[in-house]
């Protein structure tokens, strides 16, 4: 049996073939956070109203949810029949498209057509960065490589900043300031060919479905996949995997944008001042939380069951983002503390929802259930941004964070329901 870093390999799964795995999964994470740091500075030298574009950010990123929500369940299907290595491609080629063209766009409505590029792009790319390493890891060490992917996917998320330090530096160089941010999305679009070529090269050959589900239409692959929500633990994995991404969009969403106008109201701070000494130290402790949280709930998926492993993660996330109803000063000494186990909780529900429904999903329709899981994922990212957005508007900043805390606590106690439903039917059997 082939191993690496404790990861129990599949059948026909190379050391080569995980190694190329994770460097795809980093360049495929780091184009998570990449439009919300160039965008901004690309409406600027768009011209575009100031008051105009927080509401245009906000109806593109709505829109990409959509399609991700539209598409996710269909790429799986796709990669069930045709394999996960072209799916893969693609989507990195789409988003290295998308990307591109971005900032070549003379108007919003050029905006709305490379956005929808980038989503259709990010729809085949993140179905098949969670089907992939489903399919390379056996079952017992199933959640050490989940781990391993959420803190290859943590490191991913330092990219964004990189490329957002690229435009002045162009800037600085004699290049105008349009032309300095098209530099800048041409080379987070040449991450994506980067990427494509690695997926080209180094994963696994697909070897053809021969079972009946290949000579399955592909609405009756996507119906039979959603049909596999009738077990308990996959019905409880999209449950988990709502809330773990909305978990992660509510803390980026509104933990930085909080913490400067905190600073800007209270302490009398220039934006970009608040910025550095407010929000950035806090954004790397949930980082820094996150790096150890991933390996950590890596190991206790593989040592509980992986019902367990959610039951802990949404307790723990329940117990934090319920925590912040009590925060009144967002840069209290022990608020630092709370942002460090906010981190440790988000990721851990990550891991074990992505765990959880790799080992439930019966391998010939895998990519078409995890395609519905990516579904609920991107369900509760709308829901984490835009009600989020009215809840932080209208009642107060830690109202979305709230929000998910009574959602996380719904999923704990629907975990439990599901962990003695197992138990008893292990006893009866």
């Amino acid at each position: 049996m082939t191993t690496l870093l404790g990861i129990e390999l599949s059948e026909g799964i190379s050391r080569r073939h995980l190694v190329a795995y994770f460097c795809a999964a980093f360049i495929s994470s780091s184009y998570a956070g990449a439009l919300a740091m160039l965008q901004p500075g690309l409406l600027q030298v768009m011209s575009i109203e100031r008051a105009d574009q927080a509401v245009l950010s906000g109806y593109l990123s709505a829109m990409q949810e959509v399609i991700l929500i539209a598409l996710l369940g269909f790429v799986g299907v796709i990669a069930d029949r045709y394999g996960r290595k072209p799916v893969y491609v693609f989507g990195l080629l789409a988003t290295s498209l998308g990307f591109t063209l971005y900032p070549h766009a003379n108007s919003v409505g050029e905006l709305v057509i490379y956005r929808i590029i980038v989503a259709v792009g990010s729809a085949a790319m993140i179905g098949m960065m969670v089907t992939v390493i489903a399919d390379y890891s056996r079952n017992r060490t199933r959640g050490k490589a989940n781990g391993l992917q959420g803190m290859v996917a943590t490191l991913g998320a330092f990219l964004p900043p990189m490329l957002g330090a690229l435009p002045k530096l162009f800037v600085d160089q004699g290049y105008s300031e349009l032309a300095a941010q098209q530099l800048t999305f041409s080379a987070a679009g040449s991450l994506g060919v980067i990427g494509a070529f690695i997926v080209l090269v180094g994963l696994a050959p697909h070897v053809k479905n021969t079972t009946t589900v290949a000579k399955e239409s592909m609405l009756k692959m996507l119906a039979m996949g959603a049909r596999a929500s009738r077990d308990p633990g996959i019905a409880l994995s999209y449950g988990a995997a709502f809330i773990s991404r909305g978990d992660l969009a509510v803390t980026g969403a509104f933990m930085s944008l909080w913490l400067v106008q905190f600073g800007i109201a209270e302490r009398a701070m220039e934006p970009s001042q608040a910025m550095f000494e407010l929000a950035v130290p806090r954004v790397l402790a949930v980082v820094c939380g996150a790096l150890i949280g991933s390996l950590l709930m890596g190991y206790i998926s593989d040592r509980v069951s992986r019902v367990t492993a959610v039951s802990i993660a949404s307790g723990l996330a329940a117990a934090v983002y319920l925590s912040i109803f009590f925060v009144n000063d967002p840069t209290a000494d022990w608020v630092m503390g709370l942002l460090f186990i906010m981190g440790i909780a988000e990721i851990s529900a990550f891991v074990s929802s992505q765990a959880l429904v790799g080992e439930r999903a019966d391998a010939a329709r895998r990519g078409a259930i995890i395609g519905l899981f990516g579904v609920a994922g991107a369900v509760g990212i709308l829901i984490g941004t835009a009600g989020g957005g009215w809840l932080f508007a209208n009642i107060g900043p830690s109202a979305p964070f709230v929000l998910f805390g009574f959602l996380n606590a719904m999923v704990f106690g629907w975990s439990l329901l599901v962990r003695r439903t197992t138990q008893a039917n292990s006893a009866e059997a």
